[in-house]
């Protein structure tokens, strides 16, 4: 296990649960050709509006431009380090190619410094090898899964998750994969998707200890719904602690959730979903 706990030296040591970098990573520098800055938007949209609450300040970050679509093909590449990226929770893998290119791409849980893989139609069924999925077996655990072909990952990226190939649909033109939420959907024949299941498992056990941290990361403090005012959230007024006051929680723009069903059903992808998570 990659965690390590750290001794109640103070009340923020106290219950720190924290990923121990020095048993995965690499000891070296991030590749310079493949990062970009990157200003900080503070939870707002290209009109300078706050999209998503509770977001700030933090520490500056560089982004690392990751091989979603692993268009270097049918060429071996060559797992030169292990980098952590702070701007997602799973590990990234620095590959170098024979050519002379080099690419980020998503650490596959069990890979090591030194390993080859491929992306090709016909290579093996081997950890971080990229592979049309039609062409993996069932039972596969895979992740980085392409939703349109030639579009890039954009499913199953963040640390510890994979999905399972369940096998082909009646018409032949679908692969059906089972999602850890248990949700059973299909997806194009010529969709990519990579062996084996992201890196990192231990992420969900991290506990940063103390706000401090948490603010360093960008994340701000969230205020309940109870304790605003009636004109801020619709569970906020009343003297003293009052319930909700209403069928279900809501959201502070009204918005049923937690249990409730807010899915689109004209979405366009509903008709690819076969199963909806958690049986229902």
């Amino acid at each position: 296990m990659a965690v390590k706990y750290i001794k109640a030296r103070s009340k923020g040591k106290r219950t720190s649960v924290l990923i121990d970098y020095k048993k995965v990573l690499s000891n070296t520098a991030p590749q310079k050709s493949l990062l970009r800055s990157q200003s900080s938007k503070a939870g707002r949209n290209n009109q300078g509006v706050i999209t998503v609450r509770f977001q700030g300040g933090g520490v500056k970050q560089k982004y690392r431009i990751i091989d979603w679509k692993r268009n270097i093909t049918n060429i071996e590449g060559t797992v030169s380090s292990i980098e952590y990226d702070p701007n997602r929770t799973a590990f990234i893998s620095l590959i170098v190619y024979p050519t002379g290119a080099k690419a980020y791409i998503i650490t596959p849980r069990d890979q090591k410094v030194g390993d080859k893989i491929i992306s090709s139609d016909a290579a093996d069924i081997k950890i971080g090898n990229c592979i049309k999925i039609s062409n993996i077996p069932e039972g596969t655990f895979i992740h980085n899964i392409e939703l349109v072909p030639g579009k890039g990952a954009q499913m199953i990226r963040s640390a510890g998750s994979s999905a399972q190939v369940l096998g082909k649909d009646e018409s032949g033109k679908f692969m059906m994969i089972k999602l850890a939420s248990g949700e059973v959907r299909k997806i194009p024949n010529d969709s990519k998707a990579v062996i084996g299941s992201v890196a990192n498992e231990d992420w969900y056990l991290v506990n940063f200890g103390k706000a401090g941290r948490a603010r360093k990361m960008g994340i701000k403090p969230h205020v309940r719904g109870t304790a605003m005012n009636p004109n801020d959230h619709p569970h906020g007024g009343g003297e003293g602690r009052q319930p909700i006051g209403h069928d279900s929680p809501r959201t502070p723009w009204g918005k049923r959730h937690m249990g409730v069903k807010t899915r689109k059903y004209k979405k366009a992808s509903t008709k690819l979903i076969v199963r909806r998570k958690n049986n229902k």
